[in-house]
């Protein structure tokens, strides 16, 4: 409340004390406002220690848990679960995420791994962990000949 006295009191440029005590009533404050047709309405303010905890009031409510917002599966996770090699397309086996900082600096790429991932549109291959080592080495052969062994 003393926030809210010091806030009255900067708009109408006066003291605080002088806004204590145009807002007290007695045993509770409260704000006045003149409505149009003349009338005054009196809108006694908040204070969390007026409230009675000791009586349960409202309604029982049932929120069921939120097991819809966990169930949903990102592109990514999806493509992992695949348990594939998008380069090699070998199946099972451990399988990492190799991960470019943005599209732009593979856009001029030459090799057959920046093409395909230009390709896809797609900053995150999933690949297995050869290739993975391969690709860092700088040794990682094209697709086109892998599929022919």
């Amino acid at each position: 409340m003393g926030s809210f006295f010091k806030t009255m009191a900067g708009k109408y440029k006066t003291s605080v004390v002088k806004t204590v005590r145009k807002l007290n009533r007695g045993g509770y404050f409260a704000v006045r406002v003149k409505r149009k047709d003349g009338e005054v309405n009196e809108y006694k303010l908040f204070r969390p220690q007026d409230v009675d905890r000791t009586e349960e009031r409202g309604e029982k409510v049932n929120n069921l848990p939120l097991i819809m917002k966990y169930t949903g599966r990102t592109e990514l996770q999806q493509r992992r679960e695949a348990q594939m090699c998008e380069y090699c397309e070998r199946e099972k086996g451990y399988f990492e995420v190799h991960h470019v900082r943005k599209l732009a600096d593979i856009k001029n790429g030459k090799e057959p791994w920046k093409k395909l991932m230009i390709a896809r549109r797609r900053k995150t291959l999933i690949v297995c962990i050869q290739c993975h080592h391969d690709l860092h080495n700088g040794t990682l052969p094209d697709r086109r000949h892998m599929e022919n062994e």
